[in-house]
């Protein structure tokens, strides 16, 4: 039986982690300013665990570090959200590929418990369930690029980091694209199921595209930057 699991994390990862996921969710918002001591006492680490969170959000686009001062969370425009996607795009429909010829029956079995995990949360409308489903959406995603075998791959998808507010957009425009997006991953494991390379590039970067669809649409309407606090 597979079970879903996590990875222990060291003191950094974990505190990286934590914060990613909140500036993602945008309960840290453009502009907030990032203090290592004030972050590391929250925390209950070092300030040198804060320190490596801080310098790997800055590699990946979400804050500007400054060594012994801290960090500011950068606002994005829908032009930088865009191209993220496109990025994204373009390195996960490589990766999935890739794991199309080389992929476990593990993995896809992994694959078909996050799907069936994630059908549980597609209509949900609270934090819980929103973060939940976001925290499976990134483990199908990571299993796909782990399973590619490219460890340059794997450092590349990793730096191109996810759009700010994604989870708060989801909560209130996402429900019916949420329950095609889960639809998109059973159409991407059934290509890696396969074999085919080509359909699972190709069904990986429509997935990916759709996503970039519907939150620039999302953007558009409300008349918000991506990075801007949300109380929705």
């Amino acid at each position: 039986m597979i079970e879903l699991s996590s990875v222990p994390q060291t003191g950094g990862q974990a505190a990286f982690e934590t914060l990613r996921a909140r500036i993602l969710s945008g309960e840290l918002p453009a502009h907030a300013t990032l203090r290592e001591q004030a972050l590391a006492e929250e925390l209950g680490v070092s300030r040198t665990p804060v320190r490596e969170a801080l310098r790997r959000l800055d590699a990946a686009g979400l804050v500007e570090f400054v060594p012994n001062r801290g960090a500011t969370v950068l606002a994005w425009t829908i032009e930088q959200m865009r191209e993220t996607y496109f990025m994204r795009a373009a390195l996960e429909s490589r990766a999935a590929g890739l794991a199309a010829v080389r992929i476990e029956a593990a993995d896809l079995q992994l694959l078909e418990l996050l799907i069936e995990r994630m059908e549980d949360f597609v209509l949900a409308t609270d934090d819980a369930g929103i973060a939940s489903l976001a925290l499976l959406n990134a483990q199908f995603h990571q299993t796909i690029v782990v399973a590619a075998g490219s460890a340059q791959l794997l450092a590349l998808t990793e730096s191109v980091s996810r759009v700010p507010m994604m989870e708060s957009r989801f909560r209130t425009h996402g429900a019916e694209y949420r329950a095609r997006s889960n639809h998109q991953h059973r159409d991407i494991v059934s290509a890696l199921t396969s074999g085919d390379a080509l359909w699972a590039e190709v069904a990986m970067r429509s997935h990916i595209l759709a996503a970039r669809n519907m939150m620039s649409q999302s953007v558009e309407a409300s008349g918000t930057p991506v990075a801007e606090s949300s109380t929705d």
